[in-house]
C-alpha cells in the first residue's frame, strides 16, 4: 500500500467509529487504538475502550468486517499479513501522524 492509501484507510476507519458511536468531539481529537482479543482484530476509541468496532472476526480465516470502505478494507487486509495486526496498525497510525504520545 502507498502512504496516501494508509492515510485514507485510517481516516475512513476514524469516520466509521465517529458515525457508529455518534461521537460529538472534533474529528482531530478522536484517536484510535487497535487490539486483538479472542482471535478478533478490534478498533477502539483511545479514550473510551467501550466504543469498539470489530474489524476482523477471525484472524486465521481473515474474515474482514463487511461494509468497510475500500481503503479501510485494504488497510485491514495489509495488517493481517503481519504477525501482530494490532501492532502493525498502531505503529502505522503513529507513523502517519494521526496520534503522538
Amino acid at each position: 500500500m502507498q502512504q496516501r492509501e494508509f492515510i485514507s484507510g485510517f481516516s475512513e476507519l476514524k469516520d466509521l467509529l465517529i458515525r457508529t458511536y455518534h461521537i460529538k468531539k472534533e474529528r482531530e481529537f478522536v484517536r484510535l487504538y487497535f487490539s486483538v482479543n479472542k482471535n478478533e482484530l478490534l478498533m477502539h476509541d483511545y479514550e473510551d475502550h467501550k466504543k469498539v468496532i470489530g474489524l476482523c472476526s477471525n484472524l486465521q480465516q481473515k474474515r474482514v468486517r463487511d461494509g468497510l470502505s475500500i481503503n479501510a478494507y485494504r488497510l485491514v487486509i495489509e495488517s493481517l499479513k503481519h504477525k501482530s495486526p494490532s501492532e502493525f496498525l498502531i505503529h502505522n497510525y503513529q507513523l502517519y501522524g494521526f496520534f503522538r504520545f
